[in-house]
């Protein structure tokens, strides 16, 4: 049960982390054209873009990352962790 829901978050995870990713390059095309076309129209178009649009984009990367810490906990990862990890193998042990 616990693989299951750590494979559902880490896919939700991965899956939000796209959307906010490219949700934040998307703008780059309206940014170019209001530097291109400049005055009222090129203001309008980016108080779009900081007003509503990215305080959605930083939303939905918020939200992957705390399913993304989630997972991890569900699923007992530890890379947050400052544990030394040994590089001798299991052989050289012995």
């Amino acid at each position: 049960m616990r693989k299951k829901i750590f494979a559902i978050l880490n896919k939700t995870y991965g899956i939000l982390m796209t959307v906010s990713f490219f949700g934040g390059l998307l703008p780059l095309l309206p940014f170019l054209f209001a530097i291109v076309v400049g005055g009222e129209l090129a203001e309008t178009i980016t108080i779009f873009l900081h007003k509503q649009y990215y305080p959605v984009v930083i939303i939905i990367g918020s939200i992957a990352v705390v399913i993304g810490l989630i997972a991890m906990y569900v699923g007992k990862l530890e890379g947050l962790s400052v544990k030394k990890v040994s590089a001798e193998t299991p052989e050289e042990e012995k």
